[in-house]
């Protein structure tokens, strides 16, 4: 009897994020019009560890240029990267590129609908498969992202919970009659209400059974602290004839695949800008070099091929400035 009440309720919540999601969540997002497989795949991607107000021109812009798998078909790294530029983590797109060319070779250009096999392309995991699956191919599915973590922490009051116990949970309170919306609307509920700080309980439609809320006290999921390291960067600049010279990345750890300006033999701790990566707060300077000082091997660019390249958003910004320079 007890597990029959657990389960009623544990529906019943599932039920009720769902009937909030149909009237308050963020229906406007591109990804969630004319949903595909394809079209969702792309937006947990860029969705990894990145807000959903930074995703949307990138995704945008992205279905612009190849709206459908087929179209995706015949792009090349180089062009995936130009595209997530300034997006960051560029990781995800080598590995889009990278599960693109398995899903043609392995799985005849369809993208797979099954846990086992989508697990097995670069870039999706447990959570971003089961988030393919429940909204795309509605199948219930759990997902784990850090909205949902957050919820789920704050709803049971799970002050030290591991990973498996949120994974029941989150199983437990899947809507499966409606498991694409209540998927969005979990997702949803954690990035505009359940929220890191300054939680909007008062609006929130699980507050009637929220234990932190009648509590009045609101746990959070354990989230592991990073201790950035600091990285001194300086670049140098090489330009003639309206052209800059630059070297595709394969020396730092970070920027894999995208076009930077020669990096400097120099441990000189110098700073123009601080730019955050997730593990890495980055110094960087910039020195002018003459071009008969050049030693490394790379590509010279005419500053018309400038804002097409990939380049890191630092490289980037600099770059512009040397393109107003030139006009």
């Amino acid at each position: 009897m007890n597990s029959m009440k657990k389960n009623c309720k544990e529906s019943s919540t599932g039920r009720q994020i769902t009937k909030w999601y149909k009237t308050k969540g963020r229906n406007n997002l591109p990804w969630r019009e004319n949903i595909t497989p394809y079209r969702v795949w792309i937006s947990e991607i860029m969705l990894q560890q990145t807000q959903a107000k930074t995703v949307v021109n990138y995704f945008e812009k992205f279905i612009s240029y190849y709206p459908t798998f087929e179209d995706f078909k015949s792009a090349s790294e180089e062009d995936v990267l130009s595209l997530w530029k300034g997006l960051g983590f560029y990781r995800r797109a080598r590995n889009l590129y990278r599960a693109k060319e398995i899903i043609l070779k392995k799985f005849n250009g369809k993208l797979p609908n099954s846990f086992e096999n989508l697990i097995t392309l670069p870039g999706i995991g447990k959570s971003t498969a089961g988030a393919i699956l429940s909204i795309a191919y509605k199948l219930p599915y759990p997902i784990l992202d850090a909205n949902v973590k957050r919820v789920l922490t704050r709803l049971f009051f799970k002050t030290n919970s591991n990973e498996k116990e949120l994974w029941d949970l989150s199983s437990q309170i899947l809507d499966k009659k409606n498991v694409d919306d209540f998927q969005q609307g979990i997702m949803d509920l954690g990035a505009t209400v359940c929220t890191p700080k300054n939680a909007l309980c008062g609006e929130c439609p699980l507050n009637k059974q929220c234990i932190s809320f009648s509590k009045g006290e609101l746990p959070t999921a354990n989230v592991k602290k990073i201790n950035k390291k600091n990285v001194y960067l300086e670049f140098e600049i090489y330009e003639k004839n309206q052209k800059i010279f630059l070297v595709k990345n394969n020396q730092l750890g970070f920027w894999d695949g995208l076009w930077i300006m020669p990096i400097a033999k120099t441990k000189q701790l110098k700073t123009e800008i601080i730019h955050k990566l997730s593990h890495r707060n980055l110094h960087i300077s910039f020195a002018n070099r003459s071009k008969d000082e050049l030693k490394s091997e790379g590509k010279w660019f005419d500053i018309a091929q400038l804002s097409k390249l990939p380049t890191p958003k630092p490289i980037s910004d600099k770059l512009s400035v040397y393109v107003q320079n030139f006009l």
